[in-house]
């Protein structure tokens, strides 16, 4: 559900045991959304507690960033990409595959977007705690930058149809 839909209220309750992303989804990311930012997606369990959130927003990355398997195919200038702004599972939920389904959710919207315009990657900056996460679905570091990962978008898009 958008962020826009939801209550307040609801936003406030949420503990991912990160400070700045609670602070994020309850104070920024409405603000955000409204400005065009970033769009944020709250889920919700079956007595409307909320479990998790991501936003997306757009992004470019920089050809010289790039691993140069990817690199020698693409142009010099930047290129197309959507970040997973932020992605956060309520504390008590995390290591439930809340995560998995939160960022298969963000897969999916961003398949749709890269239907209607140019889009290559999926980019995202993990934390330190989050690092294995991102990698075990694929993620590849980019180059020179510590904890910046991403995935072209047509992997998603292959994984998706078979």
């Amino acid at each position: 559900m958008s962020v826009k839909d939801v209550p307040k209220a609801k936003l406030k309750k949420f503990d991912c045991g990160t400070e700045v992303l609670n602070e994020f989804l309850s104070r920024y990311s409405l603000k955000n959304d409204t400005l065009g930012i970033g769009k944020t997606f709250v889920a919700f369990d079956e007595t409307e507690e909320t479990v998790g959130y991501f936003t997306l927003a757009t992004a470019q990355v920089v050809y010289k960033d790039i691993p140069d398997e990817y690199r020698n195919k693409l142009p010099k200038y930047p290129i197309p990409s959507l970040r997973i702004a932020r992605l956060a599972v309520g504390k008590d939920l995390q290591g439930k595959g809340i995560g998995k389904w939160l960022l298969a959710q963000a897969f999916i919207k961003i398949i749709h977007v890269a239907e209607i315009t140019g889009l290559y990657f999926i980019i995202v900056n993990a934390k330190e705690t989050s690092k294995g996460f991102y990698e075990h679905f694929g993620f590849i570091k980019f180059n020179d930058k510590e904890q910046s990962y991403f995935l072209p978008v047509d992997t998603v898009r292959k994984a998706m149809q078979s």
